[in-house]
């Protein structure tokens, strides 16, 4: 079988979903929809996996509460998202030429969640692939949720143990390079811990993928990174992560540097853009913009010392130290709102303003 033919570069918009693409953690939303509290607190407190905890919680819902898939889907009917961003995914899958674009979602929700909810609003068949827990409802009418990863990932670089969004989208890359279809850049769009990751591999190429963030102790774990209740899910590491396959590199650009070996383009790019959540609506930080803000050395509370819209403050360190940090500030753009980060993509990828 030959080589596919390659299509013309694209760009990829990568999307988390709660707090990102949806205004709400819809694990959460869906539990106290259901009434359900007080058995999601019980497993918290015994410390269970997020999503066995989730598991747990949807099963007992069912069982001890007589919650249906009725109930269930409702609450997912009622989860927010905001039309800023639903006209904005229209605007993205009509674009074409130049401005072509294909939309993945990276998320630690459910497969049920995910499409119940994109489904209702009319989005599901805009987005190309959806890569989530698998969720399923069994004979009793209970949802069950199942780790994305059956097996131990490999990456120490802050994931959970059942999804490293930093291998998928590797994965992803290169199953689409091989089907002819390459990007010349990746959008990614988060909040929370578990996409940190991803914006590595994005920001710095495959060599980055496992690594620790700068200030992390000499055990490897994180400078704390504030969490608030609908952020996102906790997970524990696994072990130091392998490195990006593919031979590629992605282009270096004015003022960027090219990726680091081993990357798959275009992980690495000056291209790329990382538009990380500063804060949630009652004001606790986003793990995601604490952590590259102390990546890159940036000084104050990042979620109110900086401007909607520009980046990070710049740590006023003039030599190698500063240099980076200044490259990185160019490619993490922060927001606040959906209406925001609307505006902001649509400017990104020129795309006319919703009238």
């Amino acid at each position: 079988m030959g080589t596919p033919a390659a299509t013309k570069p694209a760009t990829l918009l990568a999307w988390d979903f709660d707090w990102s693409l949806v205004e709400e953690n819809s694990d959460t939303f869906v539990i106290s929809r259901l009434g359900a509290d007080s058995i999601y607190k019980a497993g918290r407190q015994r410390g269970m996996p997020w999503t066995q905890l989730m598991d747990h919680t949807l099963q007992e819902a069912a069982r001890q509460l007589g919650r249906t898939q009725a109930d269930v889907e409702a609450a997912l009917h009622a989860t927010p998202l905001h039309s800023a961003l639903a006209d904005l995914l229209h605007a993205c899958s009509a674009a074409g030429g130049d401005q072509a674009v294909d939309i993945v979602v990276l998320s630690d929700a459910n497969t049920v969640y995910i499409d119940t909810i994109l489904s209702y609003r009319g989005l599901r068949h805009l987005v190309r692939e959806v890569h989530t827990n698998p969720a399923a409802w069994d004979a009793s009418g209970a949802l069950r949720v199942q780790p994305y990863h059956a097996s131990p990932h490999g990456c120490s670089h802050h994931c959970p143990a059942n999804l490293c969004k930093g291998k998928v989208l590797q994965e992803y890359l290169g199953r689409r390079r091989a089907e002819g279809q390459q990007y010349s850049r990746v959008l990614y769009f988060g909040d929370g811990r578990n996409d940190f990751c991803p914006a590595q591999l994005l920001l710095h190429g495959g060599a980055s993928a496992g690594g620790a963030v700068a200030g992390a102790d000499a055990g490897g774990s994180a400078a704390p990174a504030v969490e608030g209740e609908g952020g996102a899910k906790a997970g524990v590491g696994g072990s130091a992560a392998a490195a990006v396959g593919g031979d590629s590199k992605a282009a270096a650009g004015a003022g960027g540097s090219e990726a680091e070996p081993g990357s798959l383009a275009p992980c690495g790019s000056p291209a790329n853009r990382i538009f990380a959540r500063e804060q949630y609506p009652d004001g606790t930080a986003c793990s995601l913009w604490v952590m590259l803000c102390t990546q890159a050395g940036t000084a104050g509370t990042p979620a109110g010392d900086s401007q909607p819209g520009n980046a990070a403050p710049a740590s006023g360190d003039g030599g190698t130290h500063g240099g980076a940090a200044a490259q990185q500030q160019q490619r993490v753009v922060p927001w606040q709102t959906p209406q925001q980060l609307a505006a902001l993509l649509r400017q990104e990828l020129g795309l006319a303003a919703k009238q």
